[in-house]
């Protein structure tokens, strides 16, 4: 069954709203809108001079109890301590260590890293400003890049996952080439129609969200089994 071409829609593949994990004021916020971030990136940091205070504080405890240890290895060999005395001081060891490594998280929860690679579209708060759960800032994904077709329910099975389309922007004659990523499972009753997503590589950035297109099957739509 061959059809004519279908309109489309450019989307983005992904769109992130990142908050912080914990409260605080923004220290800096290292991006701008139009930025490119890759995944991991940091992308905002809170004040953190108490938290770093912390673990100042737990560190240097961390260091004496390791040297305690130490001092007092030879005489606990030579029975010059008791063992509850050599156990207390493990244990404040090994107290001091767990300390470190929460003290640490808790300063690296006052950085947010970037969970995708993309691009920023929308920054919320700037330097100075509280933030919370609230959103800081909006990232989306343009490579690849989504396009969404919006099918008669007559078609429905004769599309495949994988399949490879071809598409045009409007306005341009440069073909571009995806493959079919989704194919919704359920048929809108009211419009009596489904949706599928193609998925275009966009590595070059010649692609726009928001701009409407037209998709045509590389090859004729494949006859339902009767």
């Amino acid at each position: 069954m061959s059809v004519a071409p279908l309109s489309c829609l450019l989307e983005p593949s992904s769109e992130v709203e990142l908050s912080s994990e914990v409260q605080g004021v923004i220290k800096d916020i290292r991006v701008q809108r139009g930025d490119k971030v890759k995944e991991g990136e940091v992308v905002m940091t809170l004040r953190s001079s108490l938290e770093t205070a912390a673990m100042n504080t737990v560190l240097a405890r961390l260091e004496f109890a390791n040297r305690k240890v130490q001092r007092n290895a030879d005489l606990f060999k030579k029975n010059l301590i008791s063992e509850n005395e050599q156990d207390e001081m493990l244990t404040e060891q090994k107290l001091a260590a767990y300390q470190l490594k929460e003290a640490r998280v808790r300063l690296a929860l006052r950085e947010t890293r970037s969970p995708i690679s993309g691009v920023v579209v929308e920054r919320i708060k700037d330097p100075g400003e509280f933030v919370d759960e609230t959103p800081f800032l909006r990232l989306v994904t343009l490579n690849p890049i989504h396009a969404e077709v919006i099918l008669p329910a007559e078609l429905y099975g004769t599309v495949t996952k994988n399949e490879s389309v071809s598409l045009v922007t409007l306005g341009s004659q440069q073909e571009h080439v995806g493959k079919v990523k989704i194919i919704d499972p359920i048929i809108d009753a009211a419009s009596n129609t489904f949706a599928i997503t193609i998925a275009l590589d966009n590595k070059k950035g010649d692609l726009s969200a928001g701009l409407r297109c037209q998709v045509q099957f590389s090859e004729s739509l494949h006859s339902q089994d009767k």
